[in-house]
């Protein structure tokens, strides 16, 4: 995993390593300075990179940073 992110990718990564676990909406609603755009592409980003891992639950998605336990399925 790179050293460096961009301002959104550090956004998020801080945000995940705040709450462990969150689903995309969760981190939508905070982070309303990002567009579903932006949020998208960043998150799309960081999961090919292998900094986060990004896991279907229902009919939600849920985001966890790298450095926490994997999310159970």
């Amino acid at each position: 995993m790179p050293s460096f992110h961009s301002k959104n990718e550090a956004l998020v990564l801080e945000r995940l390593d705040r709450a462990g676990c969150l689903t995309i909406e969760q981190l939508a609603a905070e982070l309303p300075e990002l567009t579903w755009s932006e949020l998208f592409h960043t998150i799309d980003s960081l999961s090919r990179s292998g900094a986060v891992l990004l896991r279907r639950k229902g009919f939600a998605y849920e985001l966890q940073a790298r450095l926490h336990e994997p999310i159970s399925t």
